[in-house]
């Protein structure tokens, strides 16, 4: 279930607000405290679905400037009122928060609430224990998350809960703690909440209603779910939740797809690997979560990094989906042998790629620029020649690949290749994706060049995980669609 707050200045645009919530939300909570002059009973009345009154003191992140006894009289007149839900914190001076507590009531029910903007604590089972003892219908456990790991610590209440039958909302804040916001609601938690739209937040890491509903349907229950996600620092700008969360809808798969922002790789896969079923791995971790695997595919041992991580018999099992993914684009335009392939950088794009053109019979030529060191590693790593990209040489280019990040958003002036040198009889492939056409791109096509956008490598490489995951083709024309338009926006 989802429930989205309403954290309006002002009645007008209140009513304004709760009237768009109504396609996304499950439950509305009418935040009294950042609602100047509020009308309780037309809030209340307004609201559509079932509420939630509440009205927060700075103490426990809201703004309510009144006296407690007017805070908490607001939650006394929501009961009279027969709102649906009403919280009140844990920090209410006790006569107080019996008096709500305690209060009869023919409908409304007490959401007991505590928020830990500092952390989460190890042990957070005796804070439970003692809400547990008073007669609210469902608790509310909220922390900040410093470390993505601290997520665990709520999950495994979650967990107890369900155990012990008692109805519990438990989330974490900010960006680290994203990742509970998406899955409590499937692990059993009452509800979560989503912000009308950006901007709109009533907590730190709050993500739009319409994300949590559209795209990772937290609203839905449903059996046989798997969750699965990126692995990297940072993953804000990954795109994968959008391409696989799609896929699986497309698919009629229960799985859900999360980013997991991670700093150490070998502290998060021993703490969740009970949570998920397989891994996206981006930079900085494509080497080092291989040390953790049970076994690597030979093409990704080959390479040296890993961008795939798959449960097969019991036994975690590192991928690489960039050479795959990189060849059905390439091969697309004919076969790679004989050809002439000159790939521009050196990092672990390049290694892969390089890998898979040698593999297909091309002869490779990789670059270096200001690093000579670098690039003289991959190439004695790929046993191929090397060129300082300065100075290519007037030796025949079949296919010109780029690896490097020139022409990467926000850099889209830039190119690494110079257009004078472009031939017309050469394929040109840019690893590249955002924008969708690059300088390299737009200048290839005007010399007269086939090109192959980034794109195509992104989504390739989404398949292929997606397919090593679930055993199912994967649906690759709704995968690049939801790319495309994504980049579109941008």
């Amino acid at each position: 279930m989802i429930c989205i707050p309403i954290t309006s200045a002002s009645m007008e645009q209140a009513l304004a607000d709760i009237a768009l919530a109504q396609p996304c939300a499950d439950y509305i909570e009418l935040r009294l405290d950042l609602i100047a002059d509020f009308d309780l009973a037309a809030l209340i009345s307004a609201a559509g679905k079932p509420c939630i009154v509440t009205n927060r003191c700075k103490i426990d992140g809201g703004q309510f400037q009144g006296s407690e006894e007017e805070r908490v009289q607001s939650l006394r007149d929501a009961i009279d009122l027969g709102a649906d839900f009403i919280d009140i914190e844990t920090t209410t001076v006790s006569p107080l928060l019996r008096s709500v507590l305690e209060a009869p009531r023919q409908k409304s029910k007490i959401i007991l609430s505590h928020h830990d903007f500092t952390g989460t604590p190890n042990d957070i089972v005796p804070l439970y224990e003692i809400m547990r003892q008073t007669p609210a219908d469902i608790l509310k456990i909220v922390t900040y998350a410093r470390d993505i790991n601290d997520n665990i610590i709520l999950f495994q209440l979650l967990e107890k809960a369900k155990e012990d039958g008692q109805a519990i909302i438990a989330l974490c804040m900010g960006e680290k703690g994203e990742v509970s916001r998406i899955l409590s609601p499937l692990m059993g938690g009452f509800l979560t909440f989503g912000s009308l739209e950006k901007g709109k937040e009533s907590a730190p890491g709050q993500i739009p209603a319409s994300t949590l509903r559209n795209i990772y349907r937290a609203h839905e229950a449903r059996p046989g779910e798997k969750i699965y996600g990126v692995i990297g620092d940072p993953v804000a700008k990954s795109m994968g939740y959008l391409v696989h969360n799609r896929a699986f809808a497309k698919s009629g798969l229960p799985h859900i797809y999360v980013p997991f922002h991670v700093t150490n790789v070998e502290k998060f896969f021993q703490e969740f690997k009970k949570y998920f079923a397989g891994l996206s791995v981006t930079m900085p971790h494509k080497e080092s979560v291989m040390r953790l695997m049970g076994k690597i595919e030979p093409t990704a041992e080959a390479i040296g990094a890993v961008n795939t991580v798959v449960m097969e018999n019991g036994v975690w099992v590192g991928h690489n989906t960039d050479c795959v993914g990189a060849l059905k684009a390439l091969e697309a335009h004919g076969s790679l042998k004989g050809k002439n392939v000159l790939i521009i950088g050196a990092g672990g794009t390049a290694k892969a790629i390089g890998h898979g053109v040698i593999s297909k019979g091309a002869a490779l030529t990789v670059t270096y620029h200001r690093d000579k060191a670098k690039g003289e590693k991959l190439a004695a790593d790929l046993r191929c020649g090397l060129v300082n990209i300065r100075q290519p040489g007037d030796a025949k280019i079949d296919i010109l690949i780029n690896c490097s990040p020139a022409g990467m958003a926000p850099n889209i002036n830039e190119t690494p290749f110079p257009a004078r040198l472009l031939k017309k009889e050469t394929l040109v492939f840019d690893s590249v994706y955002n924008p969708m056409e690059t300088r390299l791109i737009k200048e290839a096509r005007s010399a007269g060049c086939a090109t192959i956008s980034g794109v195509e490598l992104f989504v390739n490489q989404a398949a292929a995980q997606f397919e090593l995951w679930t055993g199912q083709k994967a649906p690759i024309e709704e995968m690049r669609e939801v790319v495309v338009n994504k980049l579109a926006e941008n």
